[in-house]
């Protein structure tokens, strides 16, 4: 009888497996916002709030994936679909696919390994892992785990030394492109981080004591040396004590002289690309082409900047049609799907930069996590551009998609900006 029950038992596996059920709820998780909820299930709320959260009332982060929405598709049926193409080439790069995975610092506090897991599952996807500024390893250190390419995300520092320095090492790993953030003037006030008590590094205090019990694997995680810290600008800026995000970037990064002419000088101080991200108006997407930018980040900061700024894919098309000829456009906020990706593209982006996407997959699962998330986008990715109809990335123009007239400006009240002339903004 015993004998019969368990061949039943494993004959009844068997049958689950051919069905396709996995007891892994990482390889079984259909979409982006499936990984999200483990995440939000494996994190204490002080953690997955760091990855989820925006600013203020996060007007802007709900904007930026209720837009992506109101865009919609318009197939071409009866088109031969048999070979679908979705690699891309910008600035000189040739790229698998048409995204790349952006900035996203403070990694360690999510547990895990924080970055050095995300960044070897970029390379085994080979695709562009871009380091950010604010990354919990130096990126020195990422370095030596990438077997693929690699962009650095600079934020611009008060110190010119320390930017100069950061622009060096950059050179030194053999990044091939240059991410300038400019929206960061000051740092957004984020209500879920001050409700958190959110520091770097995080302490263990009364108000998250008791999740910190329930979740004993990120806490174990989080205590594990080195402490964590901005290990770009270890030696330069960092100290021992903890302080709130908000008191952090007060202290060392708010520039509030910066200019477009500092632009300049970082541009003289690179060979390869360099991208200004945070453009939200034509004006600044032509002021970034006038000190010789390659490219802009269409991008709001996720939301986690000004609260209130417009979606960015409301923005992208007058600002593709002002600067797409002559530069490279990346879509950057609000990406959850490889819908989205191919509706940016569609819209005018030559390129889209994922963040919260992979976030969610590294805070779920390190770098497995990560590469379920990139899997995800490729095969959304791959069936929408075969139920529309379009074969390669090139082929994919606002002929496919319809989105309100608006966004190119119509039927908005929108006052010119001083100073601006017939020639175009001044930078």
């Amino acid at each position: 009888m015993a004998d019969s029950t368990l061949s039943g038992a494993l004959e009844f596996a068997k049958m689950l497996a051919a069905g396709g059920f996995r007891l892994d709820p990482m390889e079984s998780a259909p979409s982006i916002e499936d990984i999200r909820q483990l995440a939000k299930k494996r994190l204490p709320t002080m953690a997955f709030d760091i990855v989820d959260g925006a600013s203020n009332h996060e007007i802007t982060l709900d904007a930026n994936t209720r837009d992506l929405r109101e865009v919609r598709f318009r197939p071409r049926w009866l088109t031969d679909i048999s070979t679908i193409d979705i690699s891309t080439s910008v600035d000189g790069m040739d790229l698998q696919r048409p995204y790349v995975l952006g900035p996203l610092g403070l990694q360690r506090m999510i547990g895990g390994e924080g970055e050095l897991g995300a960044v070897r599952a970029a390379g085994k996807a080979n695709i562009p892992f871009t380091i950010s500024t604010a990354s919990n390893w130096a990126m020195e250190e990422l370095a030596d785990e990438a077997t693929g390419p690699l962009w650095y995300q600079l934020y611009m520092y008060k110190s010119p030394k320390i930017v100069s320095n950061l622009i060096s090492r950059a050179k030194a790993i053999g990044a091939e492109a240059l991410v300038v953030t400019v929206d960061v003037p000051l740092n957004g006030k984020r209500y879920r981080d001050h409700r958190n008590g959110m520091s770097i590094p995080p302490k263990i205090t009364p108000r998250n004591a008791v999740q910190a019990v329930r979740h004993l694997n990120w806490t174990r995680a989080i205590m594990k040396p080195p402490t964590i810290g901005f290990r770009n600008l270890a030696g330069e800026i960092q100290g021992d004590n903890a302080v709130s995000h908000q008191e952090f970037v007060k202290r060392y990064l708010t520039n509030l002289t910066l200019t477009w002419a500092d632009i300049e000088d970082v541009r003289r101080q690179w060979d390869g690309p360099v991208y200004i991200k945070g453009i939200l108006t034509p004006e600044d997407a032509q002021r970034a082409r006038n000190v010789g930018a390659q490219g802009i980040y269409v991008s709001n900061h996720g939301g986690r900047q000004l609260d209130s700024t417009p979606s960015t894919i409301s923005v992208l098309p007058s600002i593709v049609d002002a600067v797409g000829e002559d530069m490279t456009v990346v879509f950057d906020s609000g990406v959850r799907t490889g819908d989205d990706i191919a509706k940016a593209l569609a819209v005018g982006a030559d390129l889209v930069s994922i963040g919260r996407a992979w976030g969610y997959g590294n805070a779920a699962g390190g770098e497995k996590g990560v590469l379920r998330v990139l899997d995800i986008l490729d095969e959304e990715l791959e069936l929408a551009m075969g139920q529309l109809g379009a074969t390669s990335i090139d082929a994919l123009d606002r002929g496919f998609v319809d989105y309100p007239e608006a966004w190119h400006g119509t039927g908005l009240h929108r006052e010119p900006e001083s100073g601006t002339t017939a020639d175009g903004p001044s930078a």
